[in-house]
């Protein structure tokens, strides 16, 4: 859970980076629209994690697993997390290999790639002047927006790990838990493993194995080609029979003809 709070303080970050160098001369009916598109998606996705209602054991522990967690996470945490991870370890990330071209003419961005740094820099002042005003500006705004978003999911954070703690840790746990926390040695614990998480070693060691990572992903696409190459071959629809055709039709609630005219359209075989 603490990995999905870094996520979503990057997202944000990535998401402002990106509308405010592709996106500046956007209308505001395209914005909104893009706003409201983002949010039924969001609605979406929410539909896919519904949760089984606590068990009548689970409600009973819900007041002590709370307090545990007020304890993890007092109030304004999050902004404080964010706020440090941003100094540290975003605001550096966003900075790097962003263009000054790229950020005041974003309808240029394709052909800057290759521009080093004064070039890039030369071609953003004839455009606009202040674009490196400009810039600051707008990433100064950026670490407030990742706090009020922080403060906003505080609240239902809380409230998901409490129900968590209620459900994976039984009554004795929580007791030995709750009692730990009250010892000097368990409320420095409290008050640090939440914000560790966003450490600067942490992210480097992430960062160190990310070649690693890139590489075992590529390799898996290979393999997963491998698993099926004894199998049969997948066939395509001019591949089947008729009586074949005509059910996959019936299926689909259309014609053969209209299925070839897909195909044809499609510049599929």
């Amino acid at each position: 859970m603490k990995r999905a709070f870094f996520c979503a303080g990057s997202a944000l970050a990535l998401v402002f980076t990106a509308t405010s160098t592709s996106a500046q001369d956007a209308s505001e009916d395209n914005t909104a629209s893009e706003l409201n598109e983002f949010e039924q998606a969001m609605a979406a996705a929410g539909t896919m994690f519904a949760v089984e209602p606590l068990s009548a054991e689970q409600e009973g522990r819900l007041p002590q697993a709370s307090r545990i967690v007020a304890l993890m996470i007092p109030e304004g945490t999050l902004a404080e997390m964010m706020g440090s991870t941003f100094d540290q370890i975003m605001g550096p990330m966003i900075q790097v290999g962003v263009s000054a071209a790229k950020t005041a003419v974003p309808e240029i961005s394709g052909l800057a790639d290759d521009l080093t740094d004064e070039e890039s820099e030369e071609i953003a002042g004839i455009f606009d002047p202040a674009w490196k005003e400009r810039q600051d500006a707008q990433m100064a705004i950026l670490p407030a927006m990742m706090t009020e978003m922080m403060t906003l999911m505080e609240p239902s954070m809380r409230t998901a790990m409490s129900e968590l703690y209620a459900i994976n840790f039984s009554q004795t746990e929580l007791n030995e838990i709750e009692a730990f926390f009250q010892t000097d040695a368990g409320a420095s614990f409290a008050r640090k493993s939440f914000t560790m998480s966003s450490d600067p070693r942490i992210i480097a060691a992430s960062m160190e194995m990310m070649p690693a990572m890139m590489g075992l992903i590529s390799d898996m696409e290979e393999r997963r080609k491998a698993v099926g190459a004894d199998l049969p071959a997948k066939r395509g629809f001019y591949e089947l029979s008729s009586a074949e055709q005509a059910r996959v039709a019936e299926l689909l609630g259309v014609t053969t003809e209209e299925i070839e005219a897909e195909l044809a359209n499609a510049d599929f075989e």
